[in-house]
């Protein structure tokens, strides 16, 4: 896509707090303008935020140099992933022997919905999980988040069951690095 052709991604610093919430701060407000859920009970936030650029987990999308996406990457594994459900995964990796990448709280600027910037990022992203060494990367939505629903499986994704995280159940996927 011509228009995402000055795309990169990089680790988050505190300089780019600011940014970010106002990327997360839009797509909680798009949630709950279209009656989801998630996102709505005081999470993320910028103490979330602050952790994960702290732990070297925080990722944002620049399109031309602008923050214009934010994600933690973690490569730690999510005790959470050790029960699926209506499923497998994969992968055999818990987050004991963790071997994969998990994406949590990707968001894109609100006024740039629309222009495949979240497909991007999610594809810079394996890019930077397999040279990391992950043989796979996992990634979980919310039963509502039809845009996630439809971009996971598009490019690659499995849907591999069903997880418990803090604010209930998700739609668990999985792509081979």
């Amino acid at each position: 896509m011509s228009s995402n052709a000055a795309l990169a991604i990089r680790l988050a610093t505190e300089a780019d707090a600011p940014a970010i919430w106002e990327i997360l701060r839009g797509e909680i407000e798009v949630m709950r303008l279209a009656g989801r859920d998630q996102w709505q009970r005081g999470y993320p936030n910028p103490e979330t935020i602050a952790a994960d650029i702290a732990k070297r987990q925080g990722w944002v999308l620049l399109r031309e140099g602008a923050v214009v996406g934010y994600c933690a990457l973690i490569t730690t594994g999510d005790a959470q992933y050790d029960h699926i459900w209506n499923g497998a995964w994969l992968t055999r990796s818990t987050s004991r022997d963790c071997r994969y990448a998990v994406v949590h709280r990707i968001g894109v600027d609100a006024s740039l919905t629309g222009q495949g910037l979240a497909t991007a990022f999610l594809r810079l992203l394996l890019g930077e999980a397999k040279r990391m060494g992950c043989e796979s990367m996992r990634i979980d939505t919310n039963h509502d988040n039809a845009q996630m629903l439809h971009i996971l499986p598009k490019i690659g994704f499995t849907r591999c069951g069903m997880v418990m995280v803090k604010d209930g159940e998700r739609h668990a996927f999985e792509m081979l690095l």
